[in-house]
């Protein structure tokens, strides 16, 4: 051995040997520890949800006031109505917390129905409620019902349902019949209210199941070509879509009438600058812009507020929609993973083109800023909304396990149980024999599919008869003490059956 070469002892060799190897470890997350936190997704949700619930609620009372008043009303009744309106919403929001998963997917199909029902009985004179030449909203008494914000929520509930069945055998028919077939039975509905936001907000949850359910985007082409050929058939339909359209492009071709919100709306935000006139200064809330408590509530903001309000606002509207995709992601049931896309993409998307039409890269299409906008059915709604973004978030598995290890008293455990695993109440039927995947396990272990099996399961190879060494060496290598076999000597085994023991009864013969 030459001087210089270390050797390694034989035991150590040995130990190294038989010592496992070590699991690798999984990948560390990289980022603020309370990311990483079992209920950061429902902060994620609650927390953008309620900053945006309370500058709607101080941005109502400052938009309204002043018209309120000239109309011979106290200056603070559309911002106490829109209070009593938000509170009905956190009560809304606490029922969607409390209700399982199972429940909200049995009653989407009849949901679905009774909006249909709805949808028709609008448009029934002396039933339906006319404003602004639109056709769209029920009288309670107390406050005015508008089924076409339903109709959303109902759509994408059942449209996650219906995909979520069809998930284990989808196929681009399967993914289109019957959710593109109902969205065409809505859309006309709307139309014939009219009510063209409504049916582009229907159109934001179809995308959204779609792009969840895996279509193909080559399909989205197509699907983008057909709407705006009908989009372009309905503009041309109505002079006042056309009015929409032609102002958005040039707005100051016509100042006085069709581009008078426009050119308000975009001196409103210039008047704002980076820091804004202050809470309460705006002048354009002076019966100056239309509609500047709900379609136009944005446009104050950034008069009031300034970039810096406007600002804040589209980053909690981001962060809402980052963690309704979080969501998604991060839960093992394919219905929930739908319903989080498609509400997300809806909720986000309106949020979107209320104010792209506000500072002029849309048309007006007359939806509403969610959780910010004045109105009852589109609060309440949108909290509802909220309040399943959060159930669905508290239902995680890591969720689940650090609620069951708090201590919790007695009410907060009535009002805000711990929510159940997700679970699949409702499983597809049972496919034919021959277009089931395989059901046999051949050896060498296969990986089998089972429309009832849930997830892929790995079976083990079936077990072959080794050799008398492999097993002896088997058994050695495993620890276990093997005695050698003791051979016979040759010729017992005949000796002693040529030579039965004494005593036995002989058989007929001779034979013993």
């Amino acid at each position: 051995m030459t001087a210089g070469t270390r050797t390694r002892s034989p035991e150590r060799s040995a130990r190294d040997r038989a010592a496992p190897s070590r699991p690798e470890r999984p990948p560390r997350f990289r980022g603020p520890a309370w990311l990483d936190g079992p209920m950061t997704s429902s902060h994620l949700v609650l927390g953008p949800a309620g900053l945006l619930l309370a500058i709607g609620l101080v941005m109502v009372f400052s938009a309204s006031s002043i018209e309120a008043a000239l109309d011979d009303q106290s200056a603070w009744a559309p911002g106490v109505q829109q209070v009593v309106w938000a509170g009905l919403g956190l009560i809304a929001m606490l029922i969607a917390l409390r209700l399982p998963t199972g429940l909200i997917r049995r009653w989407s199909p009849i949901g679905l129905l009774v909006v249909v029902a709805m949808l028709v009985l609008v448009l029934v004179p002396g039933i339906g409620v006319e404003l602004n030449g639109a056709r769209q909203w029920f009288d309670l008494g107390f406050a005015l019902l508008q089924p076409s914000e339903i109709a959303k929520l109902v759509f994408a509930l059942w449209g996650a349902h219906v995909l979520a069945l069809r998930e284990r055998y989808l196929t681009t028919t399967s993914l289109l019949v019957p959710v593109l077939p109902v969205f065409g039975v809505l859309a006309v509905l709307l139309i014939a209210e009219p009510d063209f936001g409504g049916v582009v907000s229907l159109g934001l949850v179809l995308v959204g199941l779609l792009w969840a359910g895996g279509m193909p985007l080559k399909y989205f082409g197509v699907f983008l070509g057909a709407a705006a050929l009908l989009a372009a058939v309905m503009v041309w339909a109505a002079p006042y879509r056309m009015a929409r359209v032609t102002s958005f492009l040039d707005p100051f071709a016509d100042p006085s009438d069709s581009g008078f919100q426009a050119i308000r709306s975009m001196y409103a935000l210039a008047t704002g600058g980076f820091w804004g006139v202050g809470l309460g200064n705006s002048a354009m809330k002076w019966n100056i812009l239309p509609e500047a408590e709900s379609d136009f509530i944005f446009a104050i903001i950034g008069e009031e507020l300034g970039f810096l309000g406007c600002l804040v606002v589209i980053a909690l509207y981001g962060v809402l929609a980052w963690a309704g995709f979080r969501i998604a992601w991060r839960s093992a049931d394919r219905f929930v993973q739908l319903a989080c896309v498609g509400i997300t993409v809806w909720l986000v998307g309106q949020a979107a083109m209320n104010m792209g039409y506000v500072v002029g890269l849309l048309p007006v299409t007359g939806v509403t800023l969610p959780l910010i906008s004045a109105g009852g059915t589109s609060l309440i709604l949108t909290l509802f909304i909220v309040g399943l973004l959060a159930r669905f978030a508290r239902s995680e598995p890591a969720a689940i396990e650090f609620q069951r290890a708090q201590s919790r008293g007695r009410l907060a455990r009535l009002l805000l149980p711990v929510p159940a695993a997700a679970v699949d109440p409702v499983r597809p039927r049972r496919l034919p024999a021959d277009r089931e995947p395989a059901r046999t396990v051949a050896g060498g272990g296969r990986t089998v599919l089972h429309p009832r099996s849930g997830p892929p399961r790995r079976v083990p190879p079936r077990a072959v008869p080794l050799e008398r060494g492999a097993a002896r060496s088997a058994a050695e290598s495993r620890g276990r003490v093997v005695q050698p076999r003791e051979r016979r000597p040759a010729g017992a085994g005949s000796a002693r059956r040529q030579a039965p023991p004494s005593g036995a009864p002989r058989r007929p013969g001779g034979a013993r």
